[in-house]
């Protein structure tokens, strides 16, 4: 499944519904600064997105949701480990008269029996964009996803692989287009636009670069080898695009195409957005809390009354009274597994991990995978998105901790667009959109 997956056109079905709410756009500010997007207000004010005829929106994406699934299925066996290794602690001792006694393994037998746990993930769920295609498709708005639209673009291949199916796809259409990119998809397509300034304002009006980490991120650095394997794909990276997301990597690129880059932001209303996040918890310490949660005092009373109950029907048949007991056992833990599952996962967010080592560790404000000072772009708007981590703005990860509802996804997308499509409407008209 392709991160930025999901239907290529407009058109289709309506729009997912959540209730929750978003935020106004606060000041626009000038290139540069920052103002928080969806802070305040009321999402039923965002008037809707109008785009003018011939115009479309273009999303880019640079996740892989295998990687979240991964993480899904590594969770989900560190809670089943974690449920198996609290569940053998629970074999029972009964003291029996004439200072006799007897242990009964029933928490081995518990261990063995017990149902795996399986995180329910909703229908779009870790599909990057996908709940913004269904909100435009609902409105009627006209937009292309790239995954979709082109066979050549694999979120997983090298910056230099996908700028090529970038810019195929730019010099094929014949609409405007508003860009919307989102991680590694913003070096994506900052490649492709860079080597065809002949795009700029005629088939490329505006850019909305959402978490792009332009200067590189220490995720991909091997300093950070421990979780680097599996982390890095949620960069959109392996092998050769691996390296295009280190730190040392992005340095020289961008000092070498300084002054492509001011010409493009000079030309074409570029928004450059961020979040920022502090984790509160990590998946392993998660998986015991909930674990210990379930098997507490309370639960080893319960079995233990459960077994002592059977033990007392058949005294001499030990088997009759592991079979039952584990039976009865199972059915108690089941209830109490389901009834608190859905808490405890909103609780751990998908990046905490590394968002606590670039927070701890390098002191740098982050998004879980990339820190906000390296989605500077030299004369881009610079964007502070309300309290979020790197998936926020465009997928849906529950049952992991969400930060923002699917209302305000969609609302903070259409205010970015807007605010491309005022500047691009603002600036003096000479055969291209110029900014001033």
């Amino acid at each position: 499944m392709d991160g930025a997956g999901g239907n290529a056109g407009s058109g289709g079905s309506g729009a997912e519904a959540e209730k929750g709410g978003t935020g106004g756009l606060s000041d626009a500010g000038g290139a540069g600064g920052a103002a928080v997007v969806g802070d305040a207000g009321n999402p039923d004010d965002t008037a809707p997105l109008v785009l003018n005829e011939g115009q479309q929106v273009l999303f880019v994406g640079g996740f892989l949701s295998k990687l979240y699934e991964e993480l899904s299925l590594n969770l989900e066996d560190e809670i089943n480990d974690a449920l198996q290794s609290s569940a053998r602690s629970l074999n029972v001792h009964i003291d029996l008269p004439f200072d006799q006694s007897i242990d009964i393994p029933i928490g081995d037998a518990i261990a063995n029996a017990l149902p795996r746990i399986d995180l329910p993930i909703q229908s779009g769920g870790f599909i990057t964009f996908y709940t913004q295609m269904r909100d435009f498709d609902a409105q009627g708005i006209d937009y292309k996803n790239l995954s979709a639209a082109s066979r050549t673009f694999d979120t997983s291949e090298s910056v230099a692989h996908n700028a090529a199916a970038v810019l195929r796809f730019l010099r094929r259409t014949n609409k405007q287009i508003i860009i919307v990119s989102h991680s590694k998809g913003g070096l994506d397509t900052l490649e492709a636009l860079i080597g065809a300034p002949e795009l700029w304002g005629d088939t490329v009006i505006g850019w909305v670069a959402l978490q792009a980490p332009f200067h590189g991120s220490p995720v991909a650095d091997p300093t950070f080898s421990a979780a680097n394997d599996f982390l890095l794909e949620a960069l959109g990276g392996r092998g050769e695009s691996a390296g295009d997301l280190k730190t040392n990597a992005r340095a020289p690129y961008m000092s070498k195409n300084e002054a492509r880059i001011a010409k493009l932001t000079a030309t074409i209303p570029v928004v450059s957005a961020y979040s920022t996040y502090e984790a509160s918890g990590t998946a392993t310490g998660f998986a015991r809390t909930f674990a210990s949660g379930i098997f507490n005092s309370g639960m080893v009373s319960e079995i233990s009354q459960i077994v002592v109950g059977n033990y007392r029907v058949t005294p001499r048949d030990l088997g009759r009274v592991i079979a039952a007991s584990t039976s009865a056992a199972i059915r108690v833990i089941r209830e109490r597994a389901a009834s608190a599952l859905g808490d405890a996962m909103a609780t751990i967010g998908l990046v905490d991990l590394t968002n606590v080592y670039m927070h701890g560790v390098l002191g740098m404000p982050n998004d879980g995978l990339v820190p906000s000072e390296s989605t500077r772009l030299p004369g881009a708007i610079h964007r502070e998105l309300d309290t979020g981590d790197h998936a926020s703005p465009v997928m849906d990860v529950g049952p992991y901790k969400n930060f923002w509802t699917i209302k305000k996804r969609n609302a903070v997308t259409v205010e970015l667009i807007r605010e491309v499509q005022e500047l691009t409407e603002a600036a003096p008209s000479s055969g291209s959109t110029q900014r001033k």
